[in-house]
């Protein structure tokens, strides 16, 4: 588990590819499904998930510890420091597409480390009301300026537009370094309602984060934290997750690849679901002291599903879409933007079932559920993100 994560530098906007499903994933759980439903049986694990114990958060941040966004700064850094060293650069202004859900706030982070400006947004209710009163950067200058989130300059709304469309007009003036983020499912609700990619350039974004690249970053933060010479071991087979294939080198756990596969290639959403899967080995068990003796392990349950609350599928829906073109919102802000929704009771539910969060009054979408979110949003008919 020694290999360092690669750094590559962002592509071009519209050439994400999701990685592979392991080729005899779906093949296996189904021919397993009519095994056991013949047989009426179940396979029991090498060791049950009620036996394990729960890793507390303080423990997790021990043995996979944070930021959740894996090597993605010193890839910002290296797709741009060429960029913001040019005194006459063919783009003044870069735009940053990524996934939803990413609470480390990637482009944040990138300007704070390189010493860059950041412009602030408004709160929503000035937003809302029209008195948001910003002083936008001057158009011409030096150092490098950032925007990090462009959803937070407005709301769902008749009046909750004007001014994002105001700091449009600002930006096509630049004549400095200017780096813009968005989240996949804004930038495609702003390139239909305001035209902002007549405005922005090309966007950028990041390379999935397949099964090889999972085990480079996962192994270099176990090395980096506590867990370092511990082995991560499933609970249904014993397999240790990090075993490499002895020729290629590339990885060998199928859990890996079903990771990548149901993360959707997001190193967030992969580093959550991972860490939700962690459980500490039961004390005094006699079958994981014969099979593997004098060994630390770490055991990986299988990953849960997510089911929305029945007989309110389409609301519920409606409010996580919101959320995710909004990156957060009150309760107040979700019913200006949902009127015929009521979200008091719906909220406490997507909370429950977690695929919601709660920081003070903001609301977030769970990364660990933004794989069934989409899913969801794409059989009803929604209009999806791209990368």
């Amino acid at each position: 588990m020694n290999r360092s994560p690669e750094v590559l530098k962002f592509q071009p906007l519209g050439e994400f590819t999701l990685p592979p499903t392991p080729a005899d994933e779906t093949i296996r759980r189904f021919a397993e499904n009519i095994w056991r439903t013949l047989r009426r049986e179940k396979e029991d694990p090498f060791i049950s998930d009620d036996s394990l114990r729960i890793a507390t958060t303080r423990k997790l941040n021990q043995i996979v510890p944070p930021p959740a966004c894996g090597p993605l700064l010193a890839e910002m850094k290296e797709t741009f420091s060429d960029w913001t060293q040019d005194s006459e650069p063919a783009h003044w202004m870069q735009l940053v597409v990524l996934p939803p859900c990413d609470h480390s706030n990637v482009v944040r982070s990138w300007a704070t480390q390189g010493g860059h400006v950041v412009i602030e947004p408004p709160d929503r209710e000035s937003i809302l009301n029209g008195t948001a009163d910003v002083d936008l950067p001057e158009a011409t200058g030096d150092g490098v300026i950032v925007i990090p989130r462009l959803e937070e300059w407005f709301i769902r709304h008749r009046n909750g537009l004007k001014l994002l469309r105001r700091l449009l007009d600002h930006l096509a003036m630049m004549q400095r370094h200017c780096v813009i983020g968005c989240n996949s499912w804004a930038w495609g609700f702003f390139e239909k309602t305001v035209g902002a990619d007549l405005v922005l350039p090309i966007g950028v974004t990041l390379h999935a984060f397949d099964a090889d690249r999972l085990h480079a970053w996962f192994s270099h933060l176990v090395e980096s934290g506590e867990a370092e010479g511990k082995v991560f071991r499933l609970n249904k087979n014993g397999e240790d997750i990090f075993r490499l294939s002895g020729d290629e080198g590339s990885a060998k756990s199928d859990y890996l690849m079903t990771l990548a596969a149901r993360s959707l290639g997001i190193p967030w959403v992969a580093w959550h679901l991972w860490r939700s899967s962690l459980r500490l080995a039961p004390k005094d068990n006699n079958r994981i002291a014969d099979q593997f003796p004098g060994e630390q392990a770490l055991w990986v349950a299988e990953l849960d599903d997510f089911h929305l609350p029945k007989n309110h599928v389409s609301t519920a829906l409606l409010a996580l879409h919101a959320l995710l073109l909004h990156h957060s919102l009150t309760a107040e802000e979700l019913s200006i933007v949902l009127p015929s929704v009521d979200e008091s009771n719906l909220l406490v539910a997507l909370l429950e079932a977690e695929f919601v969060e709660r920081d003070g009054d903001n609301y977030y979408c769970c990364p660990t559920a933004y794989p069934t979110i989409r899913q969801c949003l794409n059989d009803a008919g929604f209009p999806l993100d791209r990368l």
